[in-house]
């Protein structure tokens, strides 16, 4: 057997699945998790915690007291960064349309920071924490396939994650669901 033949073999043979119960049907369904962001993930740790192998660090005190306080600093730090603002109104109804603007942002863009704030007489719905106008640009041009009105806003903001296009990461996963026969619908005599 040639060894093309037999990677095709073994393909062939992942691809078979069992066939569902009866009265069940497969469906593929997306499943998103969190990644995690790599400032929090790395919060309170000493280097010999994070390496794979058992390391010895020999550090003068003051060098760890100098790397703490800057840590310290970092978190309270602002810089100027980029934005989407996707909702910017001030009619009778803005507060719900604002909250209405985030949820449908979070469900469709799942990952994204979002912020919904509100300065007289306006209330605002911006989302996104990029560190330049290109990231923000690029994410621009997904997010206003939704929402036709969204552009790019500088803000100050902490420093961003190093990227904010993959906070998440999707899987698909194939599931057994029951199979709902349709209602019938009343006929008309």
């Amino acid at each position: 057997m040639s060894f093309g033949l037999l990677i095709l073999s073994v393909c062939a043979f992942a691809q078979t699945e069992e066939p569902p119960k009866e009265g069940y049907k497969y469906i593929d369904t997306v499943i998103y998790n969190a990644v995690p962001r790599l400032n929090e993930s790395l919060v309170g740790k000493s280097v010999g915690e994070i390496l794979p192998w058992r390391v010895k660090l020999h550090q003068s005190p003051s060098i760890r007291n100098a790397a703490e306080a800057q840590v310290r600093k970092n978190k309270t730090v602002q810089t100027d960064g980029f934005r989407i603002r996707i909702y910017f109104d001030n009619k009778q109804n803005s507060r719900e349309a604002s909250f209405e603007s985030e949820s449908r942002f979070k469900r469709l863009f799942p990952g994204y920071n979002t912020y919904r704030t509100f300065k007289n007489p306006y209330f605002k719905v911006t989302v996104g924490d990029f560190r330049t106008k290109a990231d923000a640009q690029v994410a621009l041009q997904r997010i206003s396939r939704v929402f036709p009105d969204a552009f790019i806003v500088t803000e100050k903001m902490k420093f961003p994650v190093i990227s904010d296009l993959v906070r998440v990461t999707a899987d698909t996963v194939r599931m057994q669901v029951p199979i709902v026969p349709p209602t019938p619908t009343p006929q008309n005599e």
